[in-house]
This record gives C-alpha cells, sequence and structure tokens, in this order.
C-alpha cells in the first residue's frame, strides 16, 4: 500500500522545474516549498529527461524552464512541448526580458528573474494558482430528480453505477443520483485526465485519492473504491499525478 505524504490535503499543483545549474534548481524547489503552498515539484537538469518525463504521460500542471541550456535551450524545449500536446502553463526563468517576444510563440504565462526570491516565488505561484481556479470551468450537464444541473469536474469526487442508476459524489462526500446511462458519463468524464475507471462500476478522480493499494483506492472522502483485475492504470495515472513529483532531484 502507497500512502501519500500529502494524503491530509489536496494537492493543488504539480510543478516541473528544468534548469541545467543543479544549485539553481535546488535553490527554485526549495523556495516553492518554503511558500507553504500546496504543490509537488519535479526536477531535471536535463531539458531531454524533461520533454521525455512529460510525454510520459505525467500530469504536469506548470514548467519553470531556464531559457539559456545546453543542447536544447528553454525556448527550443516549450516549444517541443507545446508541439507534443503540452496545455499546461510555461514559466521562464530568465536573468532579463530580451526573450520576451519569443515568449508569444510559446504562450508563456510569465518570466520568473533570476535569482529568484521568496515574494517573487510566492507571486507567480498565487497568480498560476488563480488562473487555474478561473479557466477551470469544464463539467457535465446532467439531469437530476426534477432539474438538469451543471456539476463542474473539479467538484466532483467519484461516479458510481448500482443496478443501471448512476450517482455522483462530491468532495464533501455527498451524492446525487442522475439520470443518464453510466456509458455517457464515462465518455465524458473520461474525457479529462483528472479522471479514471477503476472498476466497471466506478470513475474516479485521480486528485482526490489519498491512498491506493493494489485492490483499492481510499479517497478523501473516506470512500473505499475497488481496483478491478485489469485495471491497474488508475494505480500508475495517481502515481504519476501526485506521488513521483514528490521525488525532487532525481531525474536530472
Amino acid at each position: 500500500m502507497v500512502a501519500l505524504k500529502k494524503a491530509d490535503y489536496k494537492i493543488d499543483m504539480n510543478v516541473l522545474i528544468c534548469d541545467d545549474m543543479k544549485a539553481e534548481v535546488d535553490r527554485l524547489a526549495a523556495l516553492i516549498n518554503e511558500t507553504g503552498l500546496d504543490i509537488m515539484t519535479v526536477t531535471f537538469t536535463d531539458s531531454r529527461k524533461a520533454l521525455d518525463y512529460v510525454g510520459s504521460g505525467a500530469v504536469v500542471d506548470a514548467c519553470f524552464l531556464d531559457i539559456v541550456m545546453p543542447e536544447m535551450d528553454g525556448i527550443a524545449l516549450a516549444g517541443k512541448l507545446r508541439e507534443n500536446g503540452y496545455k499546461g502553463e510555461i514559466v521562464f526563468l530568465t536573468t532579463s526580458n530580451e526573450f520576451a517576444h519569443q515568449s508569444y510563440r510559446v504562450q508563456a504565462f510569465d518570466y520568473l528573474l533570476k535569482p529568484p526570491t521568496l515574494k517573487s516565488v510566492t507571486d507567480i505561484l498565487l497568480a498560476l494558482k488563480n488562473s487555474r481556479n478561473n479557466a477551470d470551468k469544464d463539467g457535465i450537464l446532467v439531469k437530476t430528480h426534477g432539474a438538469t444541473s451543471f456539476i463542474l469536474f473539479r467538484d466532483i469526487s467519484y461516479v458510481k453505477v448500482i443496478k443501471h442508476k448512476v450517482y455522483i459524489w462530491f468532495l464533501n462526500g455527498d451524492g446525487i443520483a442522475v439520470y443518464t446511462t453510466f456509458s455517457e458519463t464515462a465518455e465524458r468524464l473520461l474525457s479529462d485526465s483528472r479522471f479514471v475507471q477503476c472498476h466497471r462500476s466506478y470513475i474516479v478522480n485521480v486528485s482526490e485519492i489519498t491512498t491506493v493499494s493494489e485492490r483499492q483506492v481510499v479517497m478523501r472522502c473516506g470512500a473505499k473504491i475497488p481496483i478491478a483485475r485489469g485495471m491497474p492504470s488508475v494505480k500508475d495515472k495517481m502515481m504519476k499525478r501526485m506521488f513521483m513529483g514528490n521525488k525532487e532531484n532525481e531525474y536530472g
């Protein structure tokens, strides 16, 4: 069984740092940890390894990329990430804003000037979190008893089907019955990277998992949900999203 180190609260953001100078990587990772925000970091000193990591399916909400790096600089790395479908935020680490005109091509969120300070790191992380919360409006339209409701994905803990009736459970543990088929609900939810089907009767929000074993996950709301044989993807996805990101400075 794997119990996450930050299982008592939700991890709001997964951040990747890539800088060819290990001291710079360590400094930024330490400052991010010092902010006290609920953020997991994974660090690299090699651009190609960072690119491969994102390409492996790991969920990365924001990439902090040094602009000046050998072989593949930050601008080029950002371009490759976008070409490969990365839709998260990109923040460039730089000593000046001379590369500003190039950042538009890769839709950079902002710059973090070197050397970073606790204030500058905190400010940009809060801006990233606010931007994500404001942009996270995806959801599902469902019919309930006597009404039609729009439910945000971010508010869903898990979905269960019992005798052909679909129930949606929320982060606080409350649930509602919805008038739709499980297949229709699954098609909509599984189009979003935060959800995975772990059993023919369950779909879970990976961000809300606190503990995972070979045959079961435990949700933040306390629900215990089975993992069916032949459906190990929930464990792999959860590990990539939450646990692997805590292994700072291991991938450089």
